[in-house]
């Protein structure tokens, strides 16, 4: 999907005005030798890629277990929230069209919000590049940044997936468990 010039420059503003709150640690599945335990999920910014993200959840959610431990937070459009039953989820930021600024990127209060947000790993479903997905996850603190390969998310997350053909089906879902340390 084709970006228009004013969203790329407004991405390479931002991304030169949080260039000094890139994370420095290291990259490692295991924190303090255990596998992580909060995990923030980016929802796509796209309704056609809803179900595919709905699919997802509910194979991590069956993967993560009743396991009270481990936090599964959601992040995304409130439109996307809507199609994918996000009431079922108990931490979640939907975001509308009027927290975006005119760019398309996240306005001043979503971002301040997102900057309080840490856990051990973020997972951004877009499997297209998403500017206002990728401006959020620079935002978010987190040693392990998942996302789909494109050029531009080469400087937004440390571990990209590449789609195999059109279809990411269960064998995808089961190469990002294994990345994420999930059984």
């Amino acid at each position: 999907m084709s970006q228009s010039n004013t969203t790329k420059a407004a991405l390479w503003w931002n991304k030169l005005r949080s260039r000094k709150k890139l994370n420095k640690t290291p990259l490692s599945i295991k924190r303090r030798g255990k596998i992580p335990m909060d995990y923030l999920i980016l929802l796509p910014e796209h309704a056609t890629e809803s179900d595919l993200a709905k699919r997802f959840l509910d194979a991590m959610k069956n993967a993560l277990g009743p396991r009270k431990k481990r936090n599964m937070k959601l992040l995304g459009p409130t439109g996307i929230g809507n199609l994918i039953e996000i009431n079922n989820y108990n931490d979640f930021i939907l975001y509308s069209e009027e927290d975006l600024n005119r760019w398309g990127l996240p306005g001043k209060e979503l971002v301040n919000e997102c900057e309080k947000i840490k856990v051990d790993a973020l997972l951004d479903l877009n499997q297209e590049f998403a500017s206002a997905s990728a401006t959020l996850s620079r935002t978010i603190t987190a040693p392990m940044k998942l996302g789909f390969y494109s050029e531009e998310g080469e400087s937004y997350y440390n571990i990209m997936v590449r789609r195999k053909g059109e279809e990411l089906a269960e064998s995808g879902f089961k190469e990002i468990f294994q990345i994420l340390g999930i059984q």
